[in-house]
């Protein structure tokens, strides 16, 4: 992959709910819409089903003019059952997520894209900063 054309973030254990300092967190999220402010899309159960409910949780998890910041860059994805359905295939792309099923795996593994999950560990104080360093390889 030599590029980014789509990044899809997870909320839950990506960016909250995770070891990462606040900081580091909001650093990774500044960098984002700075650098690819028309590939971001969220790809969370905080947006599925045609319903994006992104907007509550961010501002229950960062400050107001950053969670509009985000509300804003980010595009809602439209998924039922697995977050993979909502994936373009035909581009270059980078999933955020904690947490991957067996039947998610299989198909990204089928289609020749499991590189493009990032596996997030939110137990990892320094994961925020090691998903920053991984976009800014690009």
């Amino acid at each position: 992959m030599n590029k980014i054309d789509k990044i899809y973030f997870d909320i839950d254990g990506v960016l909250r709910s995770t070891a990462s300092p606040g900081e580091d967190v909001i650093a990774f999220l500044h960098y984002c819409p700075d650098n690819y402010a028309d590939s971001l899309y969220w790809l969370t159960t905080h947006c599925k089903n045609s319903k994006n409910h992104t907007y509550p949780v961010l501002t229950s998890t960062f400050p107001r003019d950053l969670a509009d910041e985000l509300y804003q860059a980010f595009q809602p994805t439209d998924w039922g059952v697995l977050k993979t359905n909502a994936i373009d295939l035909d581009c270059d792309f980078v999933w955020f997520d904690g947490n991957l099923f067996e039947s998610e795996k299989a198909f990204l593994e089928s289609h020749y894209v499991l590189d493009g999950f990032f596996k997030m560990n939110p137990r990892d104080p320094a994961m925020a900063k090691k998903a920053l360093e991984f976009l800014k390889s690009f």
